[in-house]
């Protein structure tokens, strides 16, 4: 699952699935599933025929992640 966010990651635009399963080094019937999961949870969205995008759930779940610089700081004091 994190290997198909990773490389979603790396693209500025959407990612055909042929193109993820073969980045990922998984079956597309495989990327297709977890992909499939990841959509229903908005973690990624479907976009055209075949290509996915990150999703809108990723941008909420990192607004409310510590900043790095201020969870280094906690964890030096």
């Amino acid at each position: 699952m994190f290997a198909l966010l990773d490389a979603l990651e790396r693209h500025d635009g959407p990612v055909h699935l042929k193109q993820l399963a073969e980045e990922t080094s998984l079956h597309a019937s495989t990327a297709h599933r977890i992909l499939n999961a990841l959509a229903q949870n908005r973690m990624v969205e479907r976009v055209g025929a075949g290509s996915y995008r990150l999703g809108p759930r990723l941008a909420e779940l990192g607004s409310r992640a510590p900043a790095a610089d201020s969870a280094n700081r906690s964890a030096q004091s």
